[in-house]
């Protein structure tokens, strides 16, 4: 299957997935919930997120100046926005690459130092996913389990996200850091364009020290990024008038919850990001804690429309790759 009809296949399963879980929510009261929107806490809400990707600019910023290649945070920036609008729309977000592609495409900055640059924090991006969406995920476990119906299976998915983001640690971990890793995959070579992703991988590992030197840098970044998209999501859930019945504090709550369902984005599934899986995954878990359904799916469509809207901003970097890079794949 070429790339356009594999890309055409994702459309239509997220399409089929999104009707279903619409469906099963009640289309014209999720509607109804969203014609409720407050402006101001959703400007909030899109703030933070800006502030967000401002954050994740001067990360690349950061590692690049390590590695000795100067960037400033308005190249960055629309380049860490179009690799997040890519992400929007790729299967376990894999489209965030295109944000090396982004910035080597001058070629002032070579494309295995781009790599390096959103590579490292995504181990750690990824690090805390597994450690608070596992904590979150057990909590439900045994939250579920108290209670009447005892349906753990909803969360299997979620475990599997668990493990798959662990894997996914693992692997640029290996990436970056194991010569003899890379050196094992060299059978890559034998695929198309199979030695330029070899040789750019071996001098991604030259560049890897820039990692180990900032990691005090970037996990202070880490949990200011988190607490940002915490307070984006609580800032989207009051705009709903969303109310928890909880005894955890609601911007408690956000941080675990954020972490659980956009673990569910990374499972490499036929769809774009995610979509569908992580809407419907977000609406069980609120269901938990007295949010009827209807108001759930309306929480995790608005926060993913908000999101591409502002990543939108990267859409000429976004074009820029497929001109580039695209045609190679028909």
């Amino acid at each position: 299957m070429d790339m356009k009809k594999s890309i055409i296949l994702q459309i239509v399963i997220s399409i089929a997935i999104i009707a279903l879980v619409l469906y099963a929510s009640d289309f014209e009261k999720v509607l109804s919930k969203i014609s409720t929107l407050n402006p101001a806490y959703m400007l909030l809400a899109v703030l933070f997120y800006i502030i967000l990707n401002l954050f994740m600019a001067y990360t690349i910023k950061l590692i690049l100046k390590e590695l000795k290649r100067d960037v400033k945070i308005s190249e960055a920036l629309p380049a860490s926005l179009s690799g997040m609008l890519a992400s929007d729309f790729t299967p376990a977000r894999s489209g965030y690459l295109a944000t090396a592609f982004v910035l080597s495409s001058d070629e002032k900055i070579p494309l295995h130092k781009a790599m390096v640059s959103i590579l490292g924090p995504q181990i750690f991006q990824f690090s805390l996913k597994i450690i608070v969406g596992a904590i979150a995920f057990w909590y439900l476990i045994t939250y579920v389990a108290s209670s009447e119906d005892g349906s753990e299976l909803r969360f299997a998915s979620m475990l599997i996200g668990v493990f798959i983001l662990f894997s996914m640690v693992l692997f640029i971990i290996f990436l970056l850091f194991s010569k003899n890793f890379v050196k094992k995959i060299s059978f890559i070579k034998i695929f198309p364009y199979g030695k330029e992703v070899h040789s750019m991988l071996l001098e991604m590992q030259k560049s890897s020290k820039a990692i180990k030197n900032l990691t005090p840098q970037i996990t202070l970044i880490l949990l200011i990024t988190w607490l940002l998209k915490t307070y984006e999501w609580l800032f989207v859930a009051k705009s709903l008038s969303i109310y928890l019945n909880t005894q955890i504090p609601d911007v408690v709550f956000f941080a675990f919850l954020q972490p659980l369902i956009t673990i569910l984005q990374f499972i490499p599934t036929p769809t774009l990001a995610g979509m569908g899986l992580s809407e419907g995954g977000a609406a069980v878990v609120l269901s938990l804690f007295g949010v009827p359904y209807y108001e759930g799916v309306a929480f995790a469509l608005l926060t993913r429309a908000m999101n591409a809207f502002v990543d939108l901003a990267g859409i000429q970097g976004v074009l820029k790759v497929l001109r580039k890079h695209l045609y190679r794949f028909d």
